[in-house]
């Protein structure tokens, strides 16, 4: 068995909802140091534009986040029309003709803002050219997203981790890359490349389940109960019958095992030890999570029951600026 990574990056910060878990490095997110930077600093503008979100960035010439805006109309809330009208909204004063403007996610996507398309894989940097969008005053492309075909099947999509994998620092871009999230991905990496991948609902689906079943009765947000989750977990790993475990939420919180407040945390940690499980046979590889940090010691916690020992994690929004930069560095 591989020996555990070594890594100099600063440490989680603990918290309620990963008592047990290690103290681990995490790459500093520069959302802290935002209002000192200048504005001249700014190498372009980054988008990330989510299902149900939109984060502007103004990002540096080392792909650092110098300052950065959020707003809730979401991709899937959008018509093509109302992307641009959006976009010089939220962050029009930081745009001009001066700087470019650097869409990912899903704006992208089949009748959004503009089409773009999948890259197949293998995947690299020089595959991801992004798709230009005509404009009298500045200049905006997005960036497409990757597919993984086996002969002329299509097997899954992504839109945006893309550009978050290759945010990843070039030394640590070896052996899979998870996203956790709604749609949590798998993604095999090999000599610079995104090679294959896997797509779990993990996310969306806790979030279906807590708001529209029986199950979500009485349920709290999570996070407060670690105890609880690490017994979903192990659950998770070792019972298959994931529908069936589901509802024993509710039959063990009839029996007084379960208390109603705890439900939330030992349901997430049921669909992410079914998740992990899944690629039970990544065990010996390095693992690079890439998502906020809370979320990222969940499953570093997760990883770990499942006997995981290579494990380190970066905050998504640091990978996606510098994932932006790169992409915007390599086809300037």
């Amino acid at each position: 068995m591989r020996k555990r990574l070594r890594r100099s990056m600063p440490i989680f910060v603990r918290s309620a909802s990963s008592q047990r878990i290690p103290r681990r490095p995490l790459m500093h997110s520069p959302l802290a140091e935002a209002q000192v930077r200048k504005s001249s600093e700014a190498a372009l503008i980054g988008v990330d534009w989510g299902t149900s979100n939109l984060r502007v960035m103004r990002i540096g010439h080392d792909g650092s986040i110098l300052d950065v805006r959020t707003d809730s109309r979401g991709a899937v809330r959008l018509s093509r029309e109302e992307f641009r009208e959006v976009l010089a909204d939220v962050a029009g004063d930081w745009i001009s003709e001066s700087i470019r403007v650097l869409v990912c996610g899903m704006a992208g996507a089949r009748g959004r803002w503009r089409e773009t398309g999948y890259r197949s894989c293998p995947a690299g940097l020089a595959d991801l050219a992004p798709m230009a969008i005509s404009d009298s005053a500045t200049e905006i492309a997005i960036v497409p997203g990757v597919a993984w075909y086996r002969g002329s099947h299509l097997l899954d999509v992504m839109r945006g981790e893309e550009t978050q994998v290759f945010g990843v620092p070039e030394d640590m871009l070896a052996g899979v890359v998870v996203t956790p999230g709604s749609h949590s991905k798998w993604i095999r990496c090999e000599d610079d490349r995104i090679c294959s991948f896997r797509t779990f609902m993990t996310g969306e689906l806790f979030a279906a389940i807590r708001s529209s079943t029986v199950l979500g009765e009485e349920m709290g947000d999570g996070g407060a109960d670690n105890a609880a989750f690490e017994a979903g977990v192990r659950l998770g790993l070792t019972d298959r019958a994931l529908t069936a475990t589901i509802f024993g939420v509710r039959t063990q919180r009839l029996s007084g095992l379960l208390p109603a407040t705890s439900t939330a945390d030992y349901l997430s940690g049921l669909l992410i030890g079914a998740e992990i499980a899944a690629q039970d046979h990544d065990r010996e590889e390095p693992i690079t999570l890439v998502g906020p940090p809370p979320l990222n010691a969940r499953y570093e916690g997760a990883l770990e029951i499942a006997g995981f020992t290579q494990v380190q994690g970066i905050d998504a929004n640091t990978a996606t600026a510098r994932g932006l930069w790169r992409i915007h560095e390599a086809h300037r």
